[in-house]
């Protein structure tokens, strides 16, 4: 009975680190994921000012990056572009799933993308670099602040994770 308790135990306080760890995790993959859409934001910036290509030939030249975010975002553009291709009077709004493409973000984050999103491939080109620079902007505070939460509360959630968990663990046991 005791080394069953004592199990039951480890496996309580494991679980409740490893929520404290999830929810840091959190932090960093919202942190990745807005990192990612400034550096997709920023390509795009470039190809619009220079090239007067259809938006699906644009975004399919964006280079993807080894860095944590791109790949995840790079498959959701990849599919908007594809249905753009099959459904050439699909936006880019239109096409993308929102739901992926902002899975990592809170919703004031995608709040901050949203109009650019709408806009793409719906408005004219000169309507599209002034919202992208706007919204590029914006993204830049956004991303600040999601540093700043990443760095301050990072810590916390893994602290207070091991912390309940070895309470937890002291409460089964005794």
């Amino acid at each position: 009975m005791n080394m069953m308790r004592l199990a039951f135990a480890g496996a309580a306080a494991g679980g409740c680190a490893l929520m404290g760890m999830g929810m840091a995790r959190r932090l960093v993959r919202r942190e990745e994921a807005i990192a990612a859409w400034s550096r997709l934001l920023d390509g795009l910036a470039a190809q619009l000012s220079y090239v007067d290509d259809p938006l699906p030939d644009v975004l399919s030249r964006l280079t993807v990056s080894d860095a944590p975010g791109d790949a995840r975002l790079s498959l959701v553009i990849d599919a908007a572009v594809d249905n753009m291709r099959r459904d050439r009077t699909l936006s880019f709004s239109d096409a993308l799933d929102a739901g992926r493409a902002f899975a990592d973000m809170d919703a004031s984050d995608a709040a901050t993308l949203l109009p650019l999103v709408r806009e793409l491939g719906a408005t004219a080109r000169p309507q599209q670099t002034a919202r992208l620079d706007s919204v590029r902007a914006s993204l830049a505070s956004v991303a600040a602040r999601a540093a700043d939460k990443t760095a301050r509360q990072k810590r916390l959630y893994i602290s207070l994770g091991l912390l309940g968990g070895l309470a937890l663990f002291i409460c089964l046991i005794g």
